[in-house]
């Protein structure tokens, strides 16, 4: 199929109590792109019974036909009303039939994942989804569930944190299927960040600059997360701050729970994730992220995921 010239119908499944973040933002992405001015994708809404539904906000979402096995493409969103979608079993069979078609994308956002794995598609692949379902998670055991990631790609299965990483998912999509171009374009219509790579973690490190007591600390951390190639010492970064060791070590316990030292580790090893699923040489990662070597890299990943580099791309990724 010619995808620069050729449309894709992508059936949205809505559902009572669905998230409609998980919707809306992935939804008017899709809508917004064009090639040549002309959209790329068709988008229908659709649930179980062909009716209207209530969003968990409360706003009534109409329907234009009922799910089915049509070979189109499959967006499947969060929201309270997954655990009841997961437990279907016409929803787990119209899944796996278009699982079948290699032609057909499953794409899910947030806790939309669940369906996917509770209809056996996600076995053996790597999924996310919001990481306040990682007890959910559990139950599929023969998924590779990496809830430190905001956006997946296995095969023609798509999954994503949830919210807005929905977006980012669909951006990706749509620079795949379109040009950066076109995906930029998007991106400048909904004001949002072209790209965040798919191994950025679902903690976003800033967040937590913008919560602590004082604008020291906070401007600390942000420095630090845009700087993970510059020597931060302990000494380096209480004179960067304006504290004394001491002190410094202080507000970190206090605001963030952990030492100076763990947190630039773990912006790091962020950095260091997010560069390695864009398949850049190890040896480069580890200079561009702040270990020096490739050695030091291997001991943080071992501290943080139990395995070395190269396991972690083997499984999550990337190739040396």
């Amino acid at each position: 199929m010619d995808k620069s010239r050729n449309s894709r119908m992508i059936d949205v499944l809505l559902f009572e109590n669905v998230n409609l973040l998980d919707v809306s933002g992935p939804v008017q992405a899709f809508r917004t792109a064009r090639v040549h001015g002309q959209r790329k994708y068709r988008l229908r809404f659709v649930s179980l019974d062909g009716k209207s539904v209530t969003a968990c906000c409360g706003l009534t979402l109409g329907i234009e036909a009922k799910l089915s096995t049509k070979p189109n493409d499959l967006l499947i969103p969060g929201g309270a009303g997954v655990d009841a979608l997961a437990k279907n079993p016409k929803v787990q069979k119209i899944i796996q039939s278009r699982a079948d078609d290699n032609d057909v994308r499953l794409i899910s956002v947030c806790s939309g994942a669940l369906v996917l794995a509770a209809a056996g598609v996600l076995d053996g692949l790597v999924a996310t989804t919001h990481w306040s379902r990682l007890i959910d998670t559990q139950k599929y055991q023969n998924v590779l569930w990496d809830l430190d990631r905001i956006c997946t790609l296995s095969s023609q299965i798509y999954t994503s944190a949830g919210v807005t990483t929905g977006i980012d998912l669909a951006l990706s999509i749509i620079r795949a299927d379109c040009g950066t171009q076109a995906a930029l374009d998007v991106a400048r219509e909904l004001v949002v960040q072209l790209r965040r790579t798919g191994g950025q973690s679902q903690y976003a490190m800033h967040l937590a600059g913008q919560f602590t007591r004082d604008d020291t600390l906070t401007k600390l951390i942000e420095h630090v997360i845009s700087r993970p190639h510059v020597d931060w010492t302990l000494d380096a970064l209480a004179d960067k701050a304006g504290m004394n060791v001491r002190t410094l070590s202080r507000h970190f316990k206090r605001d963030l729970d952990e030492t100076p030292a763990h947190f630039v580790e773990r912006v790091r090893v962020d950095h260091a994730r997010g560069l390695l699923i864009e398949n850049l040489p190890p040896k480069q990662v580890a200079i561009d992220s702040g270990f020096g070597d490739l050695q030091r890299m291997r001991r943080a990943f071992q501290r943080r995921f139990g395995v070395g580099v190269s396991e972690y791309i083997s499984v999550f990724g990337g190739s040396e």
